[in-house]
């Protein structure tokens, strides 16, 4: 908490005295222009005097040291606009760049891609993007996004946190509820600066256009979707403004089943050489009610406060499954094993409370926000095995946690020597409980758990315009400390205290027509609580899992080199993962025929990751393509020899959009991901996607009616093969994903959400 005073304490500090011009910079639309460039030239001879890039809302500050000064004002995308500093407040237009293709007539508008201070961004706005649909739609045409079971990843990152207007989204599901047309841009930044987690590997915020009119506004949405199963989907969302204040309230049911329809192939080389051959098939419910409440209120255009309150119950959600596994030993027949298995999942409802405040004093803006999170998961399993030549079992057990968490966090921003200095800190204090009980206490011990972390983490960042570029310098401190109880009694090898700096560089520049931004910086993956659980619990006769208290996190250096041309994207990175988190399986010393699944520390894996992205628009025609490749070196060193795990992985995707008569919007889309070698895994077979849809609004927009068949080829396999000291693991497996969908949404009156809360512990929500 010494931290968030002492950042608090700067915030109120005197600033610089000397004269300076402020002004506010809008496109054409009249909406604010963020991470313009604005440099300060002194006049007569224009020599360069200072820099910066604008905020959020398009303002900017220069000091003039009581000189005559020209400003230049540019921005991929816009036309550089110079003009005399006149006034101390001054407000600016800038102009789009339209850029024509060579060779081919285009008509309508090419999308504009820009690079900001932090990343790349897609304006959705005016371009063909904004008649996609939904929010999820428009991500799968943003260069570098990928979806895989229903998860959004940024490429070579990892899953994103997502922003929408500076709120993170916890339900994923938002996006399939945010209209396209009401999406201004989206910026992708895969190098998050210091006022971030150290973990967050990537961020994607989502900016919406800004509505006027006051009053009560209604969003409904009911989408039914099935795939082999009927699926149904309703949501509400409601909004009250009047002048400053704001209130909203948002209540989501989702019913949703699906299957899963498995091979696998163990092969152990142990005492023994085991082999088990397994076929697996089970069918799954997720139903669950979501309710969010809260409000804001506007003192006016400098002070904001805000608090919202969320709540998640669990409905009816279990699963039934059956296996048949076929087991030999030297080749010669073991056993066979028939398996019905049932999970239900009885946990409690999980709670959020997020409070903030933003504002600004003077020259200074302020951040805060304040986030408590409590839940907790219980899921009974059972699983009856009957054997052809052995026992037959039956095994009942319960995996119960319980996670608490209370997070602060504090964002200030200064003008400073001519540039920026965003600093603060964050504080989370967390307590996680991990109990496993069994009515097989001979196969599987019961065990008992619990986690105390205190993180604290002070940051600094600053930001300035140079005559040639713009250069960001970051640095991160992070000192994470948690005691580990097993059974009631203080494990002091397990407990341990981790303090990390976390520096970050970032140079941006304009060469001609293009811009480039070259970053360096380390991030961290810690592990998740269950990666870190010392319970063991019961898989099969011949597998077990555990976490374990001993992993280290794992430290990332990355370097990368990103390139903007008129409407092509590039990017190279460059990372080098020490004491790298993968995915492990050892042999029990008392039986070795049982595989003892967890996760362990690798020294280093070396990785390089590069796309590039092409996204013209001729005339009602609107394709994209993508192409990327990841390829890491690694040799994995076993007992039973070593692996060279080096095969690169390609991936591609060719969407395309169609702007049609009557306002009919259609699209075809289509993605590729080949085999390859991840960590110590390998995906088996190559990937195919294929995704049509069709959709039509009413009512001047009120209305919309969308259809979609996604995974129409049936291909999109869920396949890996991994490798480990004395067992060889192998999956083939379908989830159903291949369905077909109708969604009907109306709106009224809508209005953008004036909530500014963005959140605090993020990342440890996320590894709860």
């Amino acid at each position: 908490m010494k931290y968030l005073i002492i950042a608090l304490s700067m915030c109120l500090s005197s600033v610089m005295s000397a004269q300076s011009v402020k002004g506010i910079v809008f496109d054409e639309k009249g909406s604010p222009v963020e991470f313009a460039n604005v440099v300060a030239l002194a006049l007569p001879d224009t020599t360069f005097l200072c820099g910066t890039t604008t905020d959020s809302l398009g303002h900017f500050g220069v000091e003039t040291l009581g000189k005559d000064v020209l400003l230049q004002l540019s921005c991929i995308g816009y036309e550089t606009l110079t003009t005399n500093a006149t006034q101390e407040v001054m407000r600016f237009t800038l102009h789009n760049n339209s850029i024509m293709l060579d060779d081919v007539v285009v008509k309508g508008s090419v999308p504009q891609y820009r690079m900001t201070g932090e990343g790349l961004q897609t304006n959705v706005a005016g371009t063909v993007l904004e008649k996609l649909g939904t929010a999820d739609d428009v991500l799968k045409h943003i260069p570098s996004m990928i979806k895989r079971n229903d998860r959004w990843e940024v490429f070579g990152k990892g899953t994103p946190i997502i922003y929408l207007n500076g709120r993170p989204l916890r339900d994923i599901g938002e996006l399939d509820n945010l209209k396209s047309s009401d999406i201004k841009s989206v910026e992708v930044i895969r190098h998050p600066g210091a006022k971030y987690a150290a973990s967050v590997g990537a961020v994607v915020r989502i900016k919406t256009v800004r509505r006027k009119g006051e009053g009560f506004s209604v969003d409904v949405r009911s989408t039914y979707r099935y795939n082999n199963f009927n699926n149904f989907v309703e949501q509400l969302n409601t909004n009250y403004r009047h002048d400053g204040l704001n209130l909203f309230a948002v209540y989501k049911y989702s019913n949703i089943k699906f299957i899963k329809d498995a091979q696998h192939d163990l092969t152990t080389k142990a005492d023994t050489l085991w082999e088990q051959k397994i076929s697996d098939y089970s069918e799954s419910k997720q139903e669950y009610h979501f309710l969010q409440t809260g409000a804001s209120y506007d003192f006016n255009d400098n002070h904001s406060i805000g608090a919202y309150y969320s709540v998640t119950f669990t409905g009816d959600e279990h699963s039934e499954g059956h296996s048949d596994s076929k087991v030999t030993a030297n080749d010669l027949y073991y056993d066979h094993i028939a398996t019905a298995s049932t999970e239900k999942n009885e946990s409690s409802p999980i709670h959020r409370l997020n409070l903030y405040y933003n504002g600004t004093l003077g020259k200074t803006s302020i951040d805060f926000n304040t986030d408590l999170y409590f839940n907790h998961t219980c899921l009974l399993s059972t699983n009856s095995e009957t054997s052809d030549k052995y026992d037959s079992r039956s095994i009942l057990a319960e995996n119960s946690s319980r996670n608490r968490m209370i997070a602060g966090k504090l964002v200030v921003s200064s003008p400073l020597f001519g540039g920026t200095l965003n600093y603060g800190a964050e504080y989370a204090h967390t307590t996680r409980t991990d109990n496993y009980t069994s009515d097989h206490t001979d196969l599987v011990t019961n065990s008992d758990a619990r986690l105390k972390e205190i993180t604290a983490s002070p940051f600094a960042e600053y930001i300035y315009q140079t005559s040639i570029g713009g250069l960001a310098v970051g640095l991160r401190y992070e000192h994470v400390a948690y005691k580990y109880y097993k059974n009631g009694e203080y494990m002091d090898r397990q407990s341990r205290t981790f303090s990390n700096f976390f520096p970050s560089i970032s140079f941006g520049t304009q060469i001609g027509k293009t811009a480039w931004q070259l970053v360096y910086s380390a991030k961290t993956r810690r592990p998740s609580y269950s990666q870190l659980s010392n319970n063991v619990s019961y898989v099969n006769r011949f597998s077990r899992q555990t976490g374990n208290p001993l992993l280290t996190h794992q430290t990332d250096h990355e370097l990368s080199l990103t390139g903007v041309w008129k409407f092509i994207q590039m990017m190279v990175e460059y990372k080098d993962s020490r004491n790298a988190i993968i995915y492990w399986a050892e042999q029990l010393p008392e039986d070795e025929s049982i595989m003892l699944v967890n996760y362990k520390n690798e020294k280093s894996i070396k990785s390089l990751t590069a796309y590039v992205s092409a996204a013209p628009t001729i005339g009602w025609w609107s394709p994209q393509i993508n192409l990327g490749i990841v390829k890491q070196w690694f040799t994995l060193n076993t007992s039973t020899g070593s692996y060279k795990l080096n095969h690169p992985i390609f991936v591609a995707d060719f969407n395309n959009t169609f702007s049609l008569p009557l306002g009919f919007i259609a699209n075809i889309d289509f993605s590729f991901q080949g085999k390859g070698n991840m960590d110590n895994a390998r995906i088996l077979k190559n990937q195919y996607d294929l995704e049509v849809g069709l959709s039509k609004s009413f009512l001047h927009d009120s209305m919309t009616l969308e259809i979609k068949g996604r995974d129409l080829l049936y291909q999109r396999w869920d396949t890996g093969a991994l490798y480990n000291d004395k067992t060889f693991f192998q999956q083939l497996c379908r989830r159903g994903t291949r369905d077909v969908s109708f969604t009907l949404r109306y709106k009224f009156n809508t209005t953008r959400s004036k909530y500014k809360g963005t959140g605090a512990g993020n990342s440890i929500v996320n590894r709860m």
